[in-house]
Order: structure tokens, then sequence, then C-alpha cells
């Protein structure tokens, strides 16, 4: 496309270089493992009951085989799975870099799905990302890895995918939230394009360093906290920058509370029922694990008042 020169002025982007320089960039992390299943020719894959169901919907896509495997409370794997196998592996919540380095040393064929992990290095045969659930963005995916495909993805357009972005700035969260679940629902199904020029542009603005630090010290401040309590015994290596910390807690209550004081909480994954999450210890991690926000938006301050309704239980 013939660069246009005048007229009226696009949205302002900066110049930041890519986190991941060498990764394939895709239009989202699940056309990412669909990548990366066709450049190996992958027919057979294990893979954690434990995951967001798209990962599987992005296997079957692929006519390739689930072989399902539970994970036990320090999130590896249970039961035996062949050294020579493909394995995919999460790092869930970005705290597992100390499983993922034993597992690469077991599994020569491991793929890693980085979706919560957007700054872990690719130690393993494959690596995938999913850049949009650390930063404010419409869609993209990353992959590293050795192989490339030869074929020409057409490039994806995302400007349609931005409102909750938007909206959130000028309305607030709550006012963009239908947003955010539409246009999420509109990125099933894509096909494996290219990513978009408008979210390669937005990735220009993001200062990595300093979300990296700040997501580090939110994290620590609600592990000094909360650690002796949670449920989840956390040991982060060098190279952990979390998504969130994950707060495993018998508190049924805890989850509405939070976001009774606009605290808003995620969860992974609910059972969907056609074959997903369907172990109990998948159940049982869905309703028990409170992801607290700790990003690169959010202080000390921020932490403090988490802590506060955690504790104390009331509106503040």
């Amino acid at each position: 496309m013939t660069k246009s020169i005048g007229g009226y002025f696009e949205l302002e982007c900066g110049n930041a270089s890519p986190y991941h320089d060498n990764a394939v960039a895709l239009n989202s992390a699940r056309n990412a493992l669909r990548y990366v299943i066709r450049a190996y020719n992958i027919r057979e894959i294990y893979a954690p009951i434990y995951t967001c169901p798209v990962v599987w919907d992005a296997i079957l896509a692929e006519n390739c085989k689930i072989i399902p495997y539970d994970i036990d409370n320090s999130f590896m794997p249970i039961g035996d799975i062949p050294s020579d196998a493909f394995v995919l592996y999460n790092n869930y919540f970005g705290i597992c870099g100390t499983n993922v380095m034993k597992m690469a040393k077991k599994y020569k064929n491991l793929i890693l799905d980085n979706a919560q992990a957007f700054y872990a290095p690719n130690c393993a045969m494959a690596s995938i990302y999913s850049p949009r659930k650390f930063f404010g963005l419409p869609d993209g995916g990353l992959v590293l890895c050795d192989r490339r495909l030869e074929l020409d993805f057409e490039t994806s357009v995302s400007y349609d995918l931005c409102s909750h972005l938007l909206k959130r700035i000028d309305i607030g969260a709550n006012g963009g939230y239908s947003d955010f679940q539409n246009n999420d629902e509109a990125l099933i199904g894509r096909p494996i394009q290219k990513m978009s020029g408008l979210t390669h542009a937005l990735m220009g603005n993001i200062d990595y360093e300093f979300s990296r630090r700040r997501r580090q010290e939110n994290f620590m401040t609600l592990h000094n906290s909360l650690g002796n309590d949670n449920q989840i015994k956390i040991n982060l290596s060098s190279d952990d920058v979390p998504m969130v910390y994950p707060y495993r807690t018998s508190d049924n209550t805890l989850r509405n509370r939070l976001i009774e004081n606009k605290i808003f909480v995620a969860r992974y994954w609910p059972p969907r029922g056609d074959g997903c999450m369907q172990s109990d210890a998948a159940q049982s991690m869905a309703n028990t694990i409170i992801p607290l926000p700790i990003d690169h938006r959010y202080d000390e301050n921020d932490m403090t008042r988490i802590l506060s309704v955690i504790f104390g239980g009331a509106n503040v």
C-alpha cells in the first residue's frame, strides 16, 4: 500500500522496539499455537486440562489429537508423559519459571504457553505469547520458534476491536465492559493472520522495562502480606514477571467483595461443559484462585487498597 502524505493525523504511537524482536507476529495467541502445530506437523499433543478452552479449540482446529493431563498444586504435570512427546505447558500466571526449566530439561518437544508470561524467555522448542493480556491492545499473538511457514498470511485489521480500550479511558471500566466481552468474542474463529498494523503501532508506545519493574514490585507487596496465607506456595525465578498475583483461598466471599469495591478479578478458567475443565483439580483451581491485579497501571497505594478489602472485608 502506497504511503499517504498529508491530510488528517492518525493515532499517535511511539517507536519502542519489540520486546520479542525475532518473533512471528500474528493476530492472536490461539493462532500462534495453530502456527506451531502446522510448522512442526504435530498430530498429537499432550495438553493441560487446566487451561483456557480456546487452547483446546486451536489444537482441534488443526486436526491434532489432544492427550489431556492434570497438574498438581505446584502446577506440575501429573502422570507419565513420554520424553519425546509434543507437550504443551502453561506458564501459569507468569510464576512458573522454575517449573519451565524442569520441563525443558525433560521434554525436547516442549511448547510453552506463555500467554500469561509475556516477559518469559523461550527455553523450549517453541513459545507463544499474548501481549494483550499484559497491555492495552486490541489483538495480537507472538511465536518464538526455529521453523517458519512459507505461507503468505493476510494482515489482520483490528480498529474495530478497540472500543473497550477507548471507553475505559473516557467512561470507566464498567462503561466499556460489554464492549470488552464483544470484542473478545469477535476473535473466535478468526483465521491465522499477520498482526494488524494498529497493534504493531500501539506496541510502539509500551515502556516494557517500567511495566516489568512495576509488576514485580506490586507482586511482592501483595506476597509479603498474603504469602503465608496463600494456598499456592510461590517461588519466583529470576525471569518471572507475573501477570497477576494468584491468591488461592478458601474464603468464598472474597471475589464478590473485591468486585463490589471495584477491584475486578477474572476467573481462570470457568468450565465450559464439553470436555475442557472436567477434572476435580482444574475445577478447584478455577473456583479458589483469585487473580489479583498487579499490572503497571497500579502502585503501592493500590496494592494497599486491595489488601484492606481482603483483610477488612468491608467497603473502603
